[in-house]
């Protein structure tokens, strides 16, 4: 393994830290929500816009570590039936169209981060800005994009029948 493929595995391990973190406080700010109303008969201000900002957040983190691992949802009868190279061939089309897609995606992102930025948005009852939450979802939105530009290239300069272009 290369010192590149390396470093990319590193960032994916983050990325799926930061995606797993992101959900664990998705599920406390649930349960605590839950156990507040039902057994203590009081509101948790704010755990629902919170929970709802973070799992937008969490969707574009885990984005990233899915195109990593080629764990998205994908139909590979064709795939299955073509021969090695071209299946080489279908799987680079492929990043390169998800990348062109994820691209489109940051681009729009980036502007809508900047406009909720500048329009002082915040959460309902606690009045929490939510910018910060979209920059972080587009910030994995972007690592996505890194990921699969990765993918392209590896597969571009990999050998046929190598280990590494299964990973």
């Amino acid at each position: 393994m290369n010192k590149g493929e390396a470093a990319l595995r590193r960032v994916v391990q983050i990325v799926d830290g930061a995606a797993a973190v992101f959900l664990a406080v998705i599920t406390i700010l649930t349960f605590a929500a839950v156990i507040m109303r039902y057994v203590l008969q009081m509101p948790f201000p704010g755990s629902f816009d919170v929970s709802r900002l973070l799992l937008g957040v969490a969707i574009f983190w885990g984005i990233a570590a899915a195109a990593y691992r080629k764990d998205h949802i994908q139909v590979d009868l064709f795939w299955q039936i073509l021969p090695p190279a071209g299946r080489r061939i279908l799987d680079v089309f492929s990043d390169i169209v998800f990348a062109i897609f994820m691209a489109a995606m940051a681009w729009m992102l980036f502007w809508q981060v900047d406009r909720v930025r500048l329009s002082r948005q915040t959460t309902f009852e606690l009045a929490i800005p939510i910018w910060p939450f979209y920059g972080i979802a587009w910030l994995g939105i972007g690592l996505c994009l890194l990921v699969l530009v990765a993918r392209i290239l590896r597969g571009f300069v990999t050998p046929l029948g190598d280990p590494a272009e299964h990973s």
